[in-house]
């Protein structure tokens, strides 16, 4: 509980470390409970799943931090895999991100009384104001993440006991079918028409080529590859400036 209360006030108290990433708190899980490769196989699937969720101005979005650690646990504890995994954190972090809206509302109490302050000219209050704000945050986050370890103990030794054979490979396929969709949510988001090609080579690379291509042999061939859109880039680019120029200076 308290290092998953870590992972999620990093970004407050240290910076965007971005430990509060799934493939993150996975590893703090592994550590913890000794299996540190099975747990960053399923904090990896949950980055998929969660890659391509972002939260937009005051959009609420997704307890990626807690629902992968939860969903670590489980996975570990149970030995059912990401599936047990994915049914517990899916609905874990859709309720905690609505706590976090809850708690965010509450908590601003604490900047109207720093304002005030300010306003006030007590500027000795501020800092003690402020550090109140952060530790009680810290608390209530650690207790709110003891609660659902202690409801994912439970959820663990009854998944352990029952947990039908058509359950399993349901969500198994529906494992895979939120992997894709989340990468093809990042995708939308950041793809440039002009790049599809080389996102079909390098998925046909890692996808087709068999076991004698590794990532470095095929981000040795991405990054050959991308020199020569940069070189082909520059030249025909610099052509069609010039031609721009030449165009301009004719007219006037």
């Amino acid at each position: 509980a308290a290092a998953c209360a870590f992972c999620r006030m990093e970004g407050g108290w240290f910076g965007e470390c971005k430990f509060r990433q799934p493939i993150c708190t996975s590893f703090f899980v592994g550590l913890i409970l000794g299996n540190i490769p099975e747990a960053l196989k399923i904090g990896a699937q949950f980055e998929m799943i969660w890659m391509g969720t972002a939260g937009i101005g005051p959009v609420a979005h997704l307890d990626v931090t807690t629902g992968g650690f939860l969903g670590t646990v489980v996975a570990l504890v149970s030995g059912k895999g990401f599936e047990a995994a994915m049914l517990f954190a899916l609905p874990a972090s859709m309720i905690m991100q609505f706590a976090e809206s809850l708690w965010n509302t509450a908590f601003g109490y604490f900047d109207v009384k720093i304002d005030n302050d300010v306003a006030n000219g007590v500027y000795n209050k501020v800092f003690p104001t402020f550090m109140l704000a952060a530790v009680l945050r810290v608390l209530v986050e650690f207790a709110v993440v003891l609660a659902w370890l202690l409801a994912a103990g439970a959820f663990s030794e009854a998944m352990s006991v029952a947990f039908p054979a058509w359950l399993e490979n349901g969500l198994g396929g529906a494992g895979q079918l939120l992997n894709s969709y989340g990468f093809a949510m990042l995708l939308s988001i950041m793809m440039d028409t002009e790049l599809i090609p080389f996102f079909m080579i390098g998925y046909t690379l890692a996808a087709f080529a068999g076991t004698g291509y590794n990532m470095i042999g095929i981000g040795a061939i991405g990054l050959a590859l991308a020199w020569i859109y940069y070189i082909i880039a520059n030249k025909f680019g610099g052509k069609k400036a010039v031609a721009a120029a030449a165009a301009d200076e004719w007219e006037d």
